[in-house]
Order: C-alpha cells, then sequence, then structure tokens
C-alpha cells in the first residue's frame, strides 16, 4: 500500500488544462486519486488512463497538489510470468510500481508492423536536434524535483530507499525509516525491503554501503573497493559526488542493474555470485559497480533534453567513466578485452537496424549509443588524453549540473570536446566519431622477420587501409584515409588470456594512407606476431584480421 503527494509545477510556456494519469504498472491499483482544482473526465476501464481537466487551467510556473492511494499486492500467481518484485524477502519497487505515472510515454505507443495492422502513421520519432525549443523541457525523469519518503516494513527486515536516511525506528513489531533527497532528483526512485546482511565504508563522510543476502558475501569487498575506486575517481576527475550515501542492494531477480539516485539495485546472478577466482576472467563485477555509480554524475546530475543526442550524454559517458576506474583497478588489458566486446556488439547489431544514426543524433538505439558510444570515448581519449576529455566532461557538468531550462544536448558536449582539440586533426577526429558514421577496413598482411648480423631483427609488416563513411540507410563512401594508427609487434597475440605489458616489443602511432603499404621496423627481440590496431581502437568491420603470424625468412 502507498500514499503520497505530488507536487506539480507548469515549466512549459503555455497554460495547461488538462492532467493526464496512468498506473506505470498493470498490477498497480489506484484505489485514490485528486488532482487539485481537476474533474475527471475520462477513464479508460482496460488500462486505468485517465484525464483530468482542470477548472482553471495552470499557468506557466504555476503548482498544483496531486494525492494518490495505490496497491501493489500478490494473490496467488498468474497465468504468465510471475511477479518477482514483490516477494517475502529482497523486494525491489520502483516508482512505476507505486505512483500514478503522468502523461504519455513513447514507450507506450503500438510499435512496428502493429501499427500498419491498425492502419496508424509511423512511430513518434524524438524531435530533431536543431529543434531548440525541445531544449525547454526535462528528458527522462522529468524536472528536477525533492523526495521524501517513509518505508514501513517488517521489523526483521532493512528498509531502503532513495534519499538519505533521517530516521529509523522499530515499534510494533514494524521498521519505519524516512528517506529524504538533499539534492535535487528526478522522479525515479526505489524502495527495498529485505532481511540483508550489510557491509559499510566511510569515504569523506560518504556511506558506501553493500545490502547483500547473508550467503552471498563473496564479492562484497571487491564491490566496496570498486565503489571507493570510483568516487575517488569522479570526484577528482568530474566533481564533487552529490548524495551522502552510495547503496548497492541486492535481489534476486532479473539480469542487470540499475542506477537510483545514491542507490543502485544490482540483481544476484549479475553482481552477487559470479566466481572471479580466474585472474582471466574479466571483471564485470567492479565494472558494473563503476559504470552504475558514473550514471550518479551521467543521468542524475545532467539531464538532457527529450531529442536526438539525448542517450551520448549518458551512457557513453558512463562506459567510459567506467573503463577509466577499470584502468586503474585492472590495468589496460581489461579495457582492450571490452572495447573487442563492444566493437562485436555494434557491428552485429547494425546490420539489423532499418536507419542508422551517428551518435550526435543517436534516437535510442542502444547498439549506438552504448556498444559503439564508449568505442568512440576511448579513443578520444587515447588521441586527446584522458585530462583534456575530462576536462571537457567536468565543464559541461559544472555548466548544466541540476540545471533546468535550457535543458543540454549532445551539441554541447561536442563543443567543449572541440574547445580541448589543438589540431585540426583532433577536430576531424571528433567529427568523425560523434557526427558521422565512420568504418575502417584495417588487415596485416603476411608480416616476416629477419636476423640481421648485429643480433636485431629486422621486421617488414604489409598493411591495408580504407576509411568509409556510410549514410543512415548503409550505403558507403570511400574516404581519402590519413591518420597515425597503432602499429605494434607483440611475443603473444593481443586479446588472449595470457597477453599483458610483458609480451609487446613496440606499440608505436604510424601514418598510414589508404591502399597497401609495407612498413619496417628494427628490434632487439623477436616478434611472433604483428598488427595494424592492435588493441581496437577504431571502429573495423574485421578485427579478425588485423593481426598476422610473423614467419622467419
Amino acid at each position: 500500500m502507498a500514499s503520497g503527494r505530488y507536487k506539480l509545477r507548469n515549466i512549459t510556456g503555455e497554460p495547461i488544462g488538462e492532467v493526464h494519469l496512468r498506473p506505470g504498472m498493470r498490477d498497480l491499483r489506484i484505489l485514490e486519486l485528486a488532482v487539485e482544482g481537476g474533474r475527471l473526465i475520462s477513464q479508460d476501464p482496460d488500462f486505468g488512463y485517465r484525464i483530468y481537466r482542470l477548472g482553471r487551467p495552470m499557468l506557466p510556473g504555476e503548482e498544483r497538489i496531486m494525492t494518490f492511494r495505490t496497491l501493489r499486492a500478490r494473490q496467488g500467481f498468474p497465468n504468465g510470468k510471475p511477479d518477482q518484485k514483490l516477494v517475502e524477502n529482497g523486494t525491489y519497487l520502483d516508482q512505476s510500481d507505486l505512483a500514478p505515472t503522468i502523461g504519455l510515454a513513447g514507450a507506450d505507443f503500438l510499435q512496428g508492423l502493429a501499427r500498419a495492422k491498425y492502419g496508424l502513421p509511423e512511430e513518434p520519432r524524438p524531435v530533431k536536434l536543431e529543434d531548440l525549443s525541445a531544449l525547454r523541457r526535462p528528458g527522462f525523469g522529468g524536472a528536477w524535483a525533492k523526495t521524501d519518503i517513509r518505508l514501513s516494513t517488517a521489523a526483521d527486515q532493512v528498509p531502503i530507499a532513495t534519499g538519505r536516511r533521517v530516521s529509523d525506528v522499530t515499534s510494533g513489531g514494524r521498521r519505519t525509516a524516512h528517506f529524504v533527497s538533499v539534492v535535487p532528483v528526478r522522479n525515479f526512485f526505489s524502495v527495498h525491503s529485505g532481511r540483508y546482511a550489510e557491509r559499510h565504508r566511510l569515504l569523506c563522510g560518504k556511506d558506501l554501503a553493500v545490502y547483500y543476502h547473508p550467503a552471498h558475501a563473496w564479492n562484497v569487498e571487491r564491490m566496496l573497493d570498486a565503489m571507493e575506486a570510483s568516487i575517488d575517481y569522479y570526484e577528482t576527475a568530474f566533481g564533487p559526488y552529490p548524495f551522502t550515501e552510495a547503496r548497492l542492494v541486492e535481489f534476486g531477480w532479473a539480469y542487470y542493474a540499475r542506477a537510483f539516485p545514491g542507490t543502485i539495485p544490482y540483481s544476484e546472478d549479475l553482481g552477487f555470485v559470479p566466481d572471479l577466482t580466474d585472474p582471466n576472467v574479466i571483471d564485470n563485477v567492479s565494472g558494473v559497480v563503476a559504470h552504475e555509480l558514473g550514471h550518479q554524475y551521467w543521468g542524475h546530475q545532467l539531464n538532457g533534453a527529450p531529442m536526438q543526442g539525448a542517450a551520448m550524454l549518458s551512457e557513453p559517458l558512463a562506459t567510459y567513466s567506467a573503463m577509466m576506474v577499470l584502468r586503474r583497478l585492472r590495468g589496460p588489458d581489461e579495457n582492450r578485452r571490452l572495447l573487442q566486446i563492444f566493437l562485436d556488439r555494434y557491428l552485429g547489431d547494425r546490420d539489423d537496424e532499418a536507419e542508422e544514426l551517428p551518435l550526435a543524433r543517436v534516437e535510442g538505439q542502444t547498439y549506438v549509443h552504448s556498444s559503439k558510444g564508449p568505442l568512440a570515448m576511448y579513443l578520444l581519449a587515447e588521441r586527446l588524453g584522458e585530462e583534456r576529455v575530462n576536462r571537457a566532461l567536468r565543464k559541461t557538468l559544472e555548466r548544466f549540473r541540476f540545471r533546468s531550462t535550457p535543458y543540454p544536448r549532445s551539441l554541447d558536449l561536442i563543443a567543449a570536446f572541440r574547445a580541448e582539440a589543438r589540431t585540426p586533426e583532433e577536430q576531424a577526429l571528433i567529427t568523425d566519431l560523434f557526427e558521422r558514421i565512420t568504418l575502417y577496413d584495417l588487415e596485416a598482411g603476411e608480416a616476416k622477420a629477419i636476423r640481421r648480423p648485429d643480433g636485431k631483427w629486422e621486421v617488414s609488416l604489409p598493411v591495408s587501409a580504407r576509411k568509409l563513411y556510410a549514410d543512415g540507410k548503409g550505403k558507403e563512401t570511400e574516404a581519402a584515409l590519413s591518420e597515425a594508427i597503432e602499429i605494434g609487434l607483440f611475443t603473444a597475440a593481443p586479446g588472449h588470456d595470457s597477453f599483458d605489458s610483458r609480451n609487446v616489443i613496440m606499440m608505436r602511432r604510424v601514418p598510414i594512407r589508404s591502399g597497401r603499404q609495407v612498413l619496417k621496423f628494427v628490434t632487439t627481440r623477436r616478434p611472433l606476431f604483428a598488427g595494424i590496431d592492435p588493441y581496437n581502437f577504431y571502429i573495423d568491420r574485421d578485427s579478425a584480421d588485423n593481426i598476422a603470424a610473423v614467419s622467419l625468412r
């Protein structure tokens, strides 16, 4: 059972005559609902969509109170997928499970072939990047707000909710805690209840905590280490961590983690039970922690306008931030394997897309913002340097942190990158990464090594290179390539589990042009492998041919 009140504010430039409300989840029963000065004029019996007409329209800047009482309950089991969020131990609910949702979201529309079946027009698309009117509106989660949550549960369970805990009282077999946000947040919150074990660590006055099933303690210290390393890095690179707490809360269904303000639900299978005793296994546990804490900056301090490119201000930046933390925790080799994973996902998924868009104009395509985005950010940091990229991110955050109108767009971030670029080549790289769809064909030919009389090795490496620009429909146009790209000589093939810095004989950026060319090097150690772009910094359509075995001649 939930009861509450929302303060609604008209943030548009026009009067509002109606308020549209609906259950965020089909399992949510609305018992009572009222809008100050409003009269219910329509209610859909199947989906619960309600329209309230205001006796006097809300003027710009005016506020009204909405009150509600809802029920989210389980009785028996459904004829289908069971309710795994409201459970006897380890409940995890968010705002859509507890409170009415305001307005209509595009995700609720019929999509794809179903629209044609009913004679509907094409799905509405995000506002174009050039439409500056969209800068007056907030993106995902709505405008900045404050939360005040009281959560009551069984006395033997731990209540957790978004915000700083200001009280915690047990009486009459119930435990009730009070949580209040200390900085602006979006209408995006979670509540949790479970018989948790707790482990805490204090970091500069901030409570780092993991709430977990007592039998799942294996990775808890690793999580706390990742939390500490992440906040240390982010505060230095991007600015103050905005909350008084950072919590990880275990839940036992699904396979994901999600960043609410200061609180991160983290599923059992994803983080708490993986076996990381093998040093060659990618440390996804720490990576997810760092990624979700990255969202405490990119998403919970920076909220983009609802238009093309909005996702570029969130997912790519959170993943880039996490990769910088992982580089400090686990070394660069871990990131190189991650780059290969992102590259494979991007190339594999883009073939199924009807229209691909550049990062600056991404319209929700996960393979663009979550797979291509980290590749772009990582190469940018390799070329401009981590310090300059972080300075651009920090300046963008300082300009738009918790800011309302105008909300930022992708071009604001790109402008900050351009302000850090020092050469025409760096400016061209920014264009290629964010404003175009840029592909490469890089191939290592048959490499040979000759032992010289002085004992050194003379190595010849033929390479072939092409650069292409693709339009949204997949048409490719070859472009002139003249860039410095990494060439490497190794005693083991990059990408293998056992590969590390000891296997690197030479890594050098070499000018590469379109077509075939033969590169020559002299080394004191005999290389067994040679390659172009061996660490997958570029979006190469076939990265499998970047490395070649070196034969003796």
